[in-house]
């Protein structure tokens, strides 16, 4: 289909962050994550707001090694090169995704930093070639569930306010121009007769998922309804509102014993659904009671995540593969995260995932050498505002040096078929430094963003670029009720 600019370009002009601008987005203490998540995946989850801060002066770059000739001419033999980033391009440069891709049924897609725009123009570009050359139905981001449910929505009707809903899935780091355009030709594809769906996988945010089974209980089940209310309040008094704030103090500030109790209350209006299953599907349909078990599953999960009980990581994977089977064995998803979430390592998504898909999933992880990013500023324990970074060079012999090349600006490269006896690829089997960045960076401590992964047994694809730009992240507007 031909592409249309977004509807949300149609009626305004959206303001770019441009490269030296001290323009930020305050940061909100309150909605800053637990600090009993792991370090990786705290990182999505800061809210902005605060005084401007200026941007960072761009650390001195190491000397950096020759890299040996072998390793370039066989990064150079087996890259696909492509011409940009942005969805609106012609799909005649991404042909070679068809033989990347194959028979997957999952396709998970990363991210270095969780503010670089094309990072996020490349992964809605993808989207949009798999969706209507390879007959892909689904899309997936690291973003609460029952809050994604309502941009499902607006994709497949047009109902609501696009921007309004993306500021309502909490997270500034999806609240940029790039997802807002994506969502939008989402709309326009399936306007003209396609089928992609949007979902969101995470569960960090218990608000919604309570307010689905108060709901659902007062229209199924009246004499339940008061009873599931109280036994929900546990939580409820310490869930978010619709805008993503937190009453102080949090649920995990409560003693473990009160969140032992809570657990159990939780658990048996959980098992209060599934033992009237067969009336309360009679009364609502199978779909909409779906929902409710599983919104009563999310608001567990947030409970199992503060208790320690099981990691969010797990949630998310457990979370997509609910949403595979609700959609069916024909169902082919495209999946939104952080480089750490997709990737296979130990305690991530990706572990999980693959444990559940195998060679039916293929996890691409994004690199890049230079250029800007957004993220919060962090100065130690002090989080000063949204602001543009600058991204250091790489560490000597690490992945992002080996894979810088004059050849291409940017590409993509299968590690499935390396060998890794060869001598030019030998360099691959690793572990070598690979940067991570979620959505705070101090720039004092940049050594802290390299972790040293063995690439090709946690990333089947690379998308490496030479250079790359901050995304713009928009004014938020949340929704004023559930």
């Amino acid at each position: 289909m031909r592409f249309r600019p977004p509807r949300s370009h149609r009626h305004r002009r959206v303001p770019a962050v441009r490269p030296g601008s001290s323009r930020v987005r305050p940061w909100r203490a309150r909605n800053f994550p637990h600090p009993t998540l792991v370090a990786a995946a705290l990182l999505a989850l800061v809210s902005c707001s605060g005084d401007a801060t200026a941007p960072v002066e761009a650390p001195p770059d190491p000397e950096l090694p020759p890299i040996p000739s072998e390793a370039t001419a066989w990064i150079e033999a087996n890259f696909h090169a492509f011409e940009g980033s942005h969805l609106s391009l012609p799909h005649s440069d991404l042909g070679f995704l068809r033989g990347i891709v194959g028979d997957a049924r999952v396709v998970s897609l990363g991210e270095n930093t969780h503010g670089t725009r094309d990072f996020f123009e490349m992964k809605a570009r993808v989207l949009r070639f798999l969706a209507e050359e390879m007959g892909f139905t689904a899309f997936a981001i690291e973003a609460t569930w029952p809050e994604a449910r309502r941009l499902d929505h607006y994709v497949r009707t047009g109902e609501g306010d696009a921007a309004e809903l993306l500021s309502g899935l909490y997270f500034w780091t999806w609240n940029t121009e790039s997802v807002l355009e994506m969502i939008e030709w989402m709309r326009d594809h399936n306007e003209a007769g396609g089928d992609v769906g949007f979902h969101g996988f995470d569960m960090q945010y218990p608000g919604m998922a309570l307010h689905n089974v108060r709901e659902y209980f007062a229209a199924v089940d009246s004499a339940q309804a008061r009873t599931v209310a109280t036994r929900l309040d546990c939580l409820g008094r310490f869930a978010n509102d619709p805008s993503g704030r937190f009453p102080s103090p949090r649920y995990s500030s409560q003693p473990a014993t009160y969140r032992t109790d809570c657990g159990a209350s939780l658990h048996g209006v959980q098992e209060t659904l599934r033992d009237g299953r067969e009336t309360y599907e009679a009364a609502s349909g199978e779909k909409a009671f779906a929902v409710a078990l599983q919104s009563m599953r999310v608001a567990i999960q947030y409970h199992l995540m503060i208790t320690g009980e099981q990691s969010r990581d797990e949630s998310m994977a457990e979370n997509t593969v609910w949403i595979d089977r609700q959609l069916g064995p024909d169902t082919r998803m495209v999946l939104w995260a952080h480089n750490f979430h997709v990737s296979a390592q130990p305690g991530a998504q990706g572990l999980f995932l693959r444990r559940a898909y195998g060679d039916a999933m293929v996890i691409v992880g994004f690199s890049h050498e230079a250029g800007t990013f957004t993220a919060v500023l962090q100065r130690g324990s002090s989080y000063l505002g949204l602001t543009e970074h600058i991204l250091g060079a790489p560490l000597p012999l690490s992945y992002e040096h080996y894979l810088s090349t004059p050849a291409a600006p940017r590409y993509v490269v299968d590690l499935r078929s390396r060998d890794t006896s060869s001598a030019g690829a030998t360099w691959l089997a690793g572990p070598r430094s690979f940067r991570s960045i979620g959505c705070c960076y101090d720039p004092g401590l940049s050594h802290r963003y390299w972790s040293r992964p063995p690439l090709p047994e946690w990333y089947d694809v690379v998308v490496h670029y030479a250079s790359t730009r901050p995304t713009t992240v928009l004014p938020s507007r949340y929704p004023t009720s559930f």
